[in-house]
């Protein structure tokens, strides 16, 4: 039986009592989730649930990350409210992809773990399924072991088991109408970025289950740490009375700015404001990414730098958009 898996919050339990129901079931587990954004989330989950699936000795399999595919598909429904038209087309794209990894392998029957979560409506998922099965020619395994109080006991279990517990279902719109404003779904420009905190947690849970493969023991433990994002930056330069916009990346963790000021040289390659405004870096001298340690700034310094291919001299302007946030993260303990 292939069983689609969304996350490893609901896997412990639900693949737990599949395999105490259907003992002489073969399972594999499915991981096919394209609607999860941004993609440091999608690996996050996805970790976890081969976490889950190893320590169950449950075959794993993982389906592409064609999130693409799955925009296409919720095209002219990204208003819809939870458990609406979006959220069945969504059922549709993921248990078909199920049905055909089933059909692929030869099996016979699938389902999925959706079937515990809380937040989905069981109705709507059976119907899905059910259509989906017999387009090709199989069958839908409908079990609700939400009853009895086992959507509780799926927590505990999970909690036990130090899951990653996720704050939002997955995809974009979803997390947009839960939050009003999600820093989750901002990248700095240029792919020039420091790391987020969902790309912190992501390397907490690789870590994690690298360590637990090698035998050691490894916990995962919670901490706020601030994060900025940032929204826009434009650097320009005036001489002579004319003026150029010069193609630019900006350094995360850097404050809202806005100021027009003459440019001094520090050294070659590297320029400061004349008021504390920020750096301009030759991307020659400095990568973005160490830009700091070059610059002496500290990890919590929210001086602006903006990494530039070529240094002009003049009267320059520069204008930085950023939020901050205090977002949780992972520390690993032994």
């Amino acid at each position: 039986m292939i069983v689609h898996i969304c996350c490893s919050v609901d896997s412990w339990y639900f693949l737990t009592k599949m395999r105490e129901k259907y003992p002489n079931e073969s399972i594999t587990g499915f991981f096919y989730n394209p609607n999860i954004c941004p993609q440091s989330e999608y690996l996050a989950r996805m970790i976890d649930a081969k976490r889950c699936c190893d320590r169950l000795k449950i075959e794993f399999a993982q389906g592409e990350y064609d999130d693409l595919r799955f925009i296409a598909a919720a095209r002219g429904l990204e208003n819809e409210p939870e458990k609406g038209k979006r959220c069945a087309s969504c059922f549709d794209l993921r248990l078909d992809k199920t049905a055909q990894e089933a059909a692929s392998r030869g099996e016979k029957r699938f389902t999925t773990t959706l079937l515990i979560s809380p937040k989905k409506d069981l109705a709507q998922l059976r119907t899905a399924a059910q259509t989906i099965a017999a387009r090709y020619d199989l069958e839908f395994v409908f079990e609700d072991f939400r009853k009895g109080g086992g959507t509780q006991e799926a927590f505990a279990l999970a909690r036990e088991k130090e899951a990653y517990f996720q704050n939002y279902c997955g995809c974009a719109w979803a997390l947009i109408k839960q939050r009003g404003f999600a820093t989750e779904l901002i990248c700095a420009i240029g792919g020039v970025s420091g790391k987020t905190a969902g790309e912190l947690r992501l390397e907490a849970l690789k870590e994690r289950s690298r360590l637990e493969n090698e035998g050691q023991n490894a916990s995962l433990f919670k901490r706020k740490k601030v994060m900025w994002s940032l929204l826009s930056a434009s650097l320009s330069f005036e001489k002579g009375g004319e003026r150029t916009r010069i193609v630019c990346d900006a350094a995360p963790y850097s404050a809202s700015l806005k100021t027009r000021s003459r440019l001094i040289f520090v050294q070659k390659g590297i320029a400061r404001f004349e008021k504390t405004a920020g750096f301009v870096v030759e991307r020659a001298i400095a990568k973005p990414e160490n830009a700091r340690a070059v610059l002496g700034l500290g990890d919590w310094d929210i001086t602006p730098i903006f990494i530039v291919e070529k240094l002009l001299d003049g009267v320059a302007k520069a204008a930085i958009e950023s939020v901050f946030s205090e977002e949780e993260i992972f520390d690993i303990g032994r």
